[in-house]
């Protein structure tokens, strides 16, 4: 997709009027005129070593100093689109150039913006880092009519001797924090056991307490049951010796039963209620 500015084939002159910037499509504008076309799809300009896409410009790495003052270089990628209804303003400020007019000022912007903090921070806090460069993309592109639509830092390469001395620093940082978190395992491994025996503690005393109570339960029952027993059994023999009386005779009153009486009496009855005899013997 392109927009137009419309030149005269004759004179060159462009027409630079505001709005007279033309979207795509079939316009009759004369044999003696043309259009000037400009993309306003997305654009690319990548800073990196690597070979690159057709249609982007082939630049180096962007190369900077940090805020400690440590030799850098960037594999970095922009992405952009104009403003189709600024190019007027655009040719008017640089012609067709305006691309490198757009790599000269956000190389020395971007240059600028890794001054401002310590290589490092490209590992600890990268989403930072990347964002502080995206905001000076769309300042220095705001200015010049167009859009930073994306910007990706995906390389970082250091002198070699900061190199080692960054990995140095990032492995005792790992050994440390795994060091840390291996203390820390430790002692949760440790209160979970202080709190596993709690626990069995618990359980036992609870067991060995719901053990001593169900045994008391029951001696309780069978002394209760044993009492009533022995309740009803007084009952039963008062009642007998009350109902139960041996006649008068010789002029003597009704008697209640003796003690032995009322034993006799009681072999008796049971001796009725058995449907049969027991026998037993010794060989």
């Amino acid at each position: 997709m392109h927009a137009g500015l419309l030149r005269n084939g004759l004179t060159g002159e462009v027409n630079l009027e505001e709005g007279g910037s033309y979207a795509p499509g079939r316009y009759f504008v004369g044999f003696w005129n043309e259009f000037l076309q400009f993309p306003t799809t997305l654009n690319t300009i990548e800073f990196a070593d690597e070979a690159v896409e057709e249609g982007v410009q082939q630049l180096g790495k962007l190369r900077s100093r940090d805020k400690d003052g440590k030799q850098i270089w960037l594999d970095v990628s922009v992405q952009y689109r104009i403003k189709k209804e600024m190019l007027p303003q655009i040719y008017r400020e640089m012609t067709k150039l305006y691309e490198d007019v757009y790599i000269s000022e956000l190389r020395g912007a971007l240059q600028r913006v890794t001054n401002e903090f310590a290589i490092d921070e490209a590992w600890k806090n990268y989403a930072s880092v990347q964002q502080k460069m995206q905001n000076i993309c769309q300042e220095v592109l705001e200015t010049r009519h167009a859009e930073c639509w994306g910007l990706q830092l995906w390389g970082i390469r250091l002198q070699a001797e900061y190199e080692q001395q960054l990995i140095r620093t990032q492995v005792r940082k790992q050994a440390e924090e795994t060091a840390l978190a291996t203390q820390i395992q430790t002692e949760y491994r440790q209160k979970t056991q202080v709190l596993l025996a709690e626990y069995v503690a618990n359980v036992t005393v609870i067991e060995q307490k719901g053990e001593a109570d169900r045994q008391r339960i029951e001696r309780d029952a069978v002394s209760s049951a044993r009492s009533a027993l022995v309740t009803a059994q007084g009952n039963v023999y008062k009642l007998v010796r009350d109902a139960v009386k041996i006649n008068a005779t010789n002029g003597q009153p009704e008697q209640i039963m003796t003690g032995v009486q009322l034993a006799k009496y009681q072999r008796i009855l049971m001796l009725k209620t058995k449907a049969s005899s027991n026998f037993d013997y010794i060989q």
